[in-house]
This record gives C-alpha cells, sequence and structure tokens, in this order.
C-alpha cells in the first residue's frame, strides 16, 4: 500500500499577500530611483572632465553639408523641384547661422543668401506652375533675401 503524503496546505491571508506586493512595488521605485539618480550624477561629474571637441568638419565645410542635406531630403521629398527648395532653404539657414558671421566675409554671406533665396523660389515657382513660374520665382526669391539681408545687417541692438 502506497500512502500519499499529504503536504499541509498553507492559507495566506489575502492581506499578507498584498501588503508584499505593495513592499515590492516600493522596493522597485527605489531601485529605479537610485539608479537614475547615479547615473545622472556619474553624466554631470564627467561633463565637467571632457575638453570641448573639435569639429570633424571644417568650418566652411559644415555650411557645404548642411546645404547638400537640405537638398538631399528636398529630392527625396520631391524630386528636383523639392531639391532646390530645400537647398534655398538649407542654404538661407546655412548663411545666417551665427558661426556663419565669424568664418565667412560679408560679401560672401550676402552672395550664398541670395542664391539661396533665388533657389528656393525657384523650386516653389517650379512646383506651382511651370517653367515661366521658376522664372517669376527666382526673381522673388532673390529680391526678397537680398532685401531681407540689407535689412538685417545694420540692426542696432541695445
Amino acid at each position: 500500500m502506497l500512502f500519499a503524503i499529504r503536504e499541509p496546505e498553507i492559507k495566506v491571508n489575502v492581506r499578507d499577500r498584498k501588503f508584499k506586493e505593495e513592499e515590492m512595488k516600493r522596493l522597485l521605485a527605489l531601485i529605479i530611483v537610485l539608479t537614475l539618480l547615479v547615473v545622472t550624477g556619474t553624466l554631470v561629474s564627467a561633463n565637467g572632465q571632457t575638453r570641448h571637441k573639435k569639429s570633424k568638419f571644417g568650418r566652411k565645410a559644415r555650411t557645404v553639408a548642411i546645404i547638400a542635406g537640405g537638398a538631399g531630403v528636398g529630392a527625396l521629398a520631391a524630386g528636383k523641384k523639392g531639391a532646390a527648395i530645400g537647398a534655398g532653404g538649407a542654404g538661407l539657414y546655412a548663411f545666417n547661422r551665427r558661426a556663419a558671421k565669424r568664418h565667412f566675409r560679408g560679401r560672401t554671406r550676402t552672395a550664398g543668401t541670395v542664391l539661396s533665396g533665388t533657389a528656393l523660389g525657384a523650386g516653389v515657382g517650379a512646383a506651382a506652375g511651370g517653367k515661366r513660374a521658376a522664372a517669376v520665382g527666382a526673381g522673388a526669391g532673390a529680391a526678397g533675401s537680398y532685401i531681407y539681408t540689407r535689412r538685417r545687417r545694420y540692426r542696432r541692438r541695445y
């Protein structure tokens, strides 16, 4: 005869189970907060010890990269017209950055801004209505960006 030994059932009170669950949640929250605190403290202390890294790009190569990136994104989005719009918009941004004022002469910045505005206007005009509209848009973009450059240059700041 085989007798099965029956283990006594341990009844866990519902209140005890909830208490353990709450305790585990609190412990987990404490561990997460302490981990975030340690990681943040490590990053802040490491940031104070690093020197400023010199960029891999040259001074003027970054501007070229910004314009090429805008043209590439525009070309992917809308073909040739999009490339003109993207390059024009990126050029307007690139030649009017604070860094461009340090590394480009005034004439170069003016020429870059006007040419970028021309490309942007031509792209928008071509997208709107063909060759004649592209020519009108190019003229409007060139005039607008030139006026923008002239008005912006001599503003007094108090």
